[in-house]
């Protein structure tokens, strides 16, 4: 049985990154042992923070497209009304699953695809269900969906998830900056383990 090449490719780089960043701690590793005080200047260019505010500030509006949605609600209905359609035909007449499985099982076992495929077809059937409805009252009567509407439609800003995100932490630089040298030591030991059997590998 001869192995796919592509996992060969995806193996020998996932090494090679390894191995480069074996070089990297025994160089950081040595740097710990002998020039400790260095760390903080090190420390000051890699640890700058960039905090979440400035990002969450632009994340953090609504966009209303409902207005669009009413104004062309014929039109948009037909879509969706197409779409649904088009999705309980394949799913529910067209959908062959013995063929899926067959085609699939070299990459995930039977027992397990035969149960996602299951779940698949059901919620793309339950989903095709709910946008058919949703669509007809887009179609017809778009006024019943107002009050649906204004429900989902409740803003929740992102502030208060990304300021508990928006605080430093550095804690393992503080216990590396007290215990530099046996750090270090750690460090350096493993990295040269990680680059032996990396080399030996790749060779």
């Amino acid at each position: 049985m001869t192995a796919n090449p592509a996992d060969i490719f995806l193996w020998r780089a996932l090494a090679i990154f390894l191995l480069v960043g074996a070089l990297l701690g025994i160089s950081l590793g040595l740097l710990l042992i002998f020039r400790p005080q260095l760390l903080e200047s090190v420390n000051r260019v890699a640890n700058r923070w960039i905090s979440m505010r400035r990002i969450s500030r632009l994340m953090d509006h609504s966009l209303s497209i409902e207005h669009w949605f009413y104004q062309h609600h014929r039109a948009t209905g037909m879509v969706v009304v197409a779409g649904a359609t088009y999705m309980f035909i394949f799913f529910g007449l067209l959908f062959d699953k013995t063929h899926m499985l067959h085609r699939m099982s070299s990459m995930v076992p039977v027992r397990l695809l035969d149960g996602l495929l299951d779940a698949l077809v059901l919620s793309s059937l339950t989903g095709a269900a709910v946008a058919l409805i949703a669509g007809l009252f887009l179609w017809l009567r778009p006024s019943l969906l107002r009050g649906i509407e204004e429900q989902a439609n409740v803003w929740v800003s992102s502030r208060q998830a990304t300021k508990i995100l928006d605080v430093p932490h550095d804690q393992v630089d503080r216990f590396v900056a007290r215990h530099a040298q046996k750090a270090g030591w750690l460090l350096l030991l493993g990295s040269i383990y990680l680059f032996f059997i990396l080399f030996r590998l790749l060779a």
